[in-house]
């Protein structure tokens, strides 16, 4: 069963992304901001990340950028989500949905991309057994 951490100021938003995804057959686990959420990435494993893009404390760019440097991070699947018009041009995000969400586009990028990260044999580093390079 895919793991996804659902990140969003929202309390209402993120119960009813919740109840979406536990409807799917996804676990889920829950984040306020961005910074709760990069902590709970460094502790357990994780398929995808569904992230509000503007939140306080860290931000849903700030969070992706980080998840995208941090070598056992790299390979989750990063949605970012906003009532902004257009993403971000400075972040690499896997995809991009824009609120109000609706259950089936959500639902239907994380699928797609899951299915495109697992043919193109990405994978994610175990956080338990993965050390870091030196140098």
């Amino acid at each position: 069963m895919p793991t996804v951490l659902l990140v969003d100021d929202d309390v209402e938003t993120l119960d009813a992304w919740q109840c979406v995804c536990e409807a799917h057959g996804y676990a889920t686990c829950l984040a306020e901001d961005g910074r709760a959420a990069l902590d709970m990435l460094r502790e357990r494993d994780v398929d995808v990340v569904v992230a509000d893009w503007r939140m306080p404390v860290m931000s849903g760019s700030v969070l992706c950028h980080h998840v995208r440097n941090e070598q056992n991070l790299a390979e989750i699947v990063f949605i970012l989500v906003s009532g902004e018009p257009s993403p971000p041009a400075f972040v690499y995000y896997d995809g991009f949905l824009r609120k109000p969400l609706d259950p089936t586009d959500l639902l239907s990028a994380m699928d797609r991309l899951l299915l495109e990260r697992a043919a193109d044999g990405r994978r994610r580093r175990n956080v338990s057994t993965s050390s870091p390079k030196n140098g």
